[in-house]
């Protein structure tokens, strides 16, 4: 938390670049034009499929997102952004659905 020009990314991105190699680092940048669409196939371009509906970071590896200016965003009709949306409905439930088949996606 500080303001804009500040070094907050910097700092984030010095960590992420020192992290062993049992951890990935995806980083996700938002902008104005962001929809959840974009980025559901953003979030989901680093993972594998495992098993069943579970899909992971490749071999044993954990990954870490860091989602860059999250609320940069345009509200849709309803005045919500559908990028936290998307993001609140993994927290709070723990998956998120396949676009194509609508079948449930587990993020490991």
């Amino acid at each position: 938390v500080g303001s804009a020009g500040c070094g907050k990314t910097a700092i984030i991105m010095g960590k992420l670049r020192s992290l062993n190699e049992d951890f990935a680092a995806e980083v996700v940048n938002i902008n104005y034009y962001t929809n959840a669409n974009m980025y559901q196939k953003i979030l989901e371009a680093p993972l594998e499929k495992k098993a069943g509906k579970n899909y992971g970071p490749p071999g044993n590896k954990k990954l870490i997102y860091f989602v860059d200016d999250l609320n940069m965003a345009m509200l849709d009709p309803y005045n919500t952004a559908s990028n936290i949306s998307l993001m609140r409905q993994h927290i709070d439930y723990g998956h998120i659905y396949d676009l194509g088949k609508l079948t449930q996606k587990v993020l490991l």
